[in-house]
């Protein structure tokens, strides 16, 4: 995985882009999607839905935490018509 940008046609997803491939820290991954909506919404083809899949591990020994969803990404997101899936995985070797 970890980041899928999917654009959906017909009700029918096709993937864009992959980032992040090796990180599977969900505040990593989220810092990284943001900084790609940031260069990248203005460009994205208009007339389709858009999915960002984000596939993570849970961290070792976390209490509580993880990423901040900032108003500028979610109002990134919704001008995009862009729905955001978290993707849970306990090993990444199973994938």
């Amino acid at each position: 995985m970890s980041i899928w940008i999917r654009k959906v046609t017909d009700g029918n997803s096709e993937n864009y882009v992959r980032l992040a491939e090796e990180s599977w820290d969900l505040p990593e991954l989220f810092k990284i999607f943001e900084n790609w909506l940031t260069e990248h919404a203005d460009n994205l083809p208009s007339g389709h839905q858009w999915i960002a899949d984000i596939g993570f591990t849970p961290r070792e020994g976390a209490n509580g935490g993880g990423p901040i969803l900032s108003v500028q990404l979610m109002k990134k997101c919704t001008d995009l018509g862009m729905s955001i899936y978290l993707s849970e995985y306990n090993d990444e070797d199973d994938l």
